[in-house]
C-alpha cells in the first residue's frame, strides 16, 4: 500500500513530521524497513478538524447506511485477510492460529454491531404516548432514545493487533453508535494498523461517507495522544491497556474545561478460587484447565489468570506438580514486543521479592515459559501488593487451610475483570457470589477466564482498578453505549420525531417497536 508509513487524515495520507519510528520484529528485536512518521501537531488538529465536520454529517445519516457500512468493513476484511494475517503475525510473535481467532472475531464485531442498530437494540427506543385527558394535568408524549456523542478517540491496544486496535471492538462500537473515529495507533503493530485503516477508509470513500469518519494517527510518544483527549472536539476515549497508562490518560482528560468519559480497561490478575471438594475430586482435571489458560499465548491476555486461592487438601502437592510438569514442559513463547517483555521480567523480579518461586520459567530474548510461585493466605493478607497483575505468564498459588482464609483473601482483593469458581455442584457455590459479584464484572464457574465471548449478555468491564467505569462493558452490544447519549422529545409528532433524528427513512418508531425489524 502506497500509504504504508503515513498518516491518514481522512482520505488524505499525510507525513509531515521528521519524527519517524520502525515496527520490530519481536522474534529477533529487528526493525522492519518501513518507516512511519509520528503526527505532527498540525497533523492532529486537521484530524480533530475533519472528525468534527464529519460528525455532522455521519450522526444525521440512515440508520440503513450505517449498517451497510459496517457490513462492508467486514466483507472487507475478509477479502484482505492474507495481508492482514501476515502483518498480524509479523509484527506480534503470535501464532498463525491466534490470528485465524483474532481476524474472525473482528470481522464478526462489525458485523454483531451492525445487528444491534439494525435491531433497535443500540437505540433503546421508549415512547410513552400522550394522554391530553389526563386530569389534573395533561399527559405529555414523550420519546427518548440514544444518539451518538461525538468524535471518539480510541488508543490501539498493543495485545490485540485486530480485536482491540483499528479493527477492534471500540472502533466497530463507536462505528455503529454513529460516532467518526480517531485511531491513535499503537507503535509495536504499524503495518497492522495502517493496513486495516486504509480499508476501511477505502469502505468509507466507496459508501461516500463523509472524509473524517476515521482519522487514524501514528506515534511512539505520549505528545500525539495528549494533544487528542485533550481536545474540546473530543468526546470521548476508549482505552485497553495497563493501569498506568490509564490513569495518565485520566489526569490529562481532567485538565479539560468540559469533562468527557474514558472508557479504560485496565490491570487484572482474574483470580480462580478452588474449593476443597472440588479439588479432592478433580484435582487433576483442574490442573491441566487451569496451566492451558496460563500458557495460551504467554500470557499475554486481560483475562489471564494471575491467581490461584486453594483449600489445601492431601492431593494439593500432587496438583502442584502437574502445574509445574504443565510449565516446565511447554514450549518457549514469544511476548509481544520488547517492551512487554522488559517490563513482563521487572515484574517477576519485584515479585520473586514477595513469594517464594517453586518453578522459574526459562527464557530466551523476548520468549519465554510461565512461572510458578507460591505463598500462604497469611502472607497475602499482610502483603496486598501480590495481587497486581503481572502482564504475562506467571501464576501464584495462595494456600488456604480452610474456607475461613479463602474468605479473607477474596474479600481483600481488588477490582476484577474476572473471578472464577472451582467447586462441586452438590456445593452451595452460590455462598461465595456476594464477594465474588462485589469484585468481579464477570464469574466463570468451573472454567476459566481466558476467551470473551462477543454477546450481548457479556460484560467486560469490572470494578476499579480493571475498568474506570464498571457501568459499562468494552464486549458485546452494550459497548456501543459507551459513546452515546440518550435524548427525550416531548410533544413532537411520532413522524416528525423519526425523521428528525433519522431512525430510518419512511419507518416510525411504533413499526419499529412492533417488530418489523426483528
Amino acid at each position: 500500500m502506497k500509504s504504508l508509513g503515513q498518516n491518514h487524515i481522512g482520505y488524505q495520507v499525510s507525513g509531515l513530521g521528521n519524527h519517524v519510528f520502525f515496527g520490530i520484529d519481536p522474534k529477533n528485536n529487528h526493525p522492519f524497513e518501513t518507516p512511519f512518521y509520528q503526527a505532527t501537531a498540525e497533523e492532529v488538529d486537521a484530524a480533530l478538524a475533519k472528525s468534527k465536520e464529519a460528525f455532522e454529517v455521519y450522526r444525521l445519516i440512515s440508520i440503513e447506511k450505517r449498517v451497510q457500512f459496517l457490513k462492508a468493513i467486514s466483507e472487507k476484511l475478509k477479502a484482505n485477510k492474507e495481508l492482514l494475517i501476515q502483518w498480524f503475525c509479523a509484527e506480534s510473535g503470535l501464532p498463525q492460529d491466534r490470528a485465524e481467532v483474532e481476524f474472525a472475531r473482528s470481522c464478526f464485531q462489525f458485523e454483531y454491531y451492525a445487528k444491534a442498530v439494525e435491531t433497535g437494540y443500540a437505540l433503546e427506543i421508549k415512547i410513552d404516548s400522550a394522554d391530553p385527558d389526563r386530569k389534573p394535568n395533561p399527559k405529555p408524549s414523550l420519546t427518548k432514545l440514544n444518539i451518538p456523542v461525538g468524535p471518539v478517540v480510541v488508543f490501539g491496544a498493543s495485545n490485540f493487533p485486530f480485536a482491540y486496535s483499528t479493527l477492534g471492538g471500540d472502533v466497530a462500537s463507536a462505528l455503529a453508535a454513529g460516532c467518526p473515529v480517531i485511531v491513535k495507533a499503537h507503535a509495536m503493530h504499524p503495518h497492522t494498523s495502517s493496513v486495516s485503516a486504509q480499508l476501511i477508509l477505502d469502505v468509507a470513500k466507496e459508501q461516500q461517507l463523509p472524509d473524517g469518519i476515521l482519522c487514524h494517527l501514528l506515534a511512539e510518544d505520549f505528545t500525539v495522544g495528549q494533544h487528542l483527549v485533550q481536545d474540546p472536539r473530543v468526546k470521548a476515549v476508549g482505552f485497553t491497556g495497563s493501569i498506568g497508562g490509564g490513569m495518565a490518560l485520566q489526569k490529562l482528560i481532567n485538565e479539560r474545561k468540559e469533562p468527557i468519559s474514558l472508557y479504560a480497561e485496565m490491570g487484572s490478575s482474574n483470580p480462580i478460587a478452588v474449593t476443597k471438594s472440588a479439588l479432592e475430586k478433580r484435582a487433576s482435571e483442574i490442573a491441566k484447565q487451569i496451566s492451558a489458560s496460563v500458557l495460551l499465548n504467554a500470557g499475554q491476555f486481560c483475562t489471564s489468570p494471575g491467581l490461584l486461592f486453594i483449600e489445601e487438601t492431601a492431593n494439593f502437592n500432587n496438583f502442584k506438580e502437574e502445574l509445574i510438569q504443565a510449565f516446565s514442559q511447554s514450549e518457549l513463547q514469544c511476548m509481544l514486543h520488547p517492551g512487554i517483555s522488559k517490563r513482563y521480567f521487572e515484574r517477576v523480579k519485584e515479585h520473586a521479592a514477595l513469594v517464594d518461586v517453586i518453578y522459574a520459567g526459562k527464557h530466551e530474548g523476548n520468549f519465554i515459559q510461565p512461572t510458578l510461585a507460591e505463598t500462604n493466605a497469611a502472607h497475602f493478607v499482610n502483603n496486598p501488593q501480590i495481587q497486581e497483575e503481572i502482564f504475562g505468564s506467571y501464576l501464584t498459588i495462595v494456600r488456604c487451610s480452610d474456607e475461613a482464609e479463602l474468605r479473607k483473601c477474596l474479600d481483600l482483593l481488588a477490582g476484577q475483570l474476572t473471578t472464577s469458581l472451582y467447586a462441586e455442584s452438590e456445593e452451595d457455590a452460590t455462598r461465595f457470589l456476594p464477594v465474588l459479584t462485589a469484585k468481579s464484572g464477570r464469574i466463570i464457574f468451573n472454567g476459566v477466564p481466558t476467551g470473551v465471548e462477543v454477546s450481548f449478555a457479556q460484560q467486560h468491564g469490572g470494578p476499579f482498578p480493571s475498568s474506570l467505569n464498571a457501568y459499562f462493558t468494552s464486549v458485546g452490544w452494550d459497548a456501543i453505549k459507551r459513546f452515546q447519549r440518550p435524548v427525550t422529545f416531548q410533544n413532537f409528532s411520532e413522524d416528525f420525531s423519526s425523521k428528525r433524528v433519522n431512525f430510518n427513512e419512511n419507518v416510525s418508531f411504533l413499526h419499529f417497536l412492533n417488530g418489523k425489524y426483528q
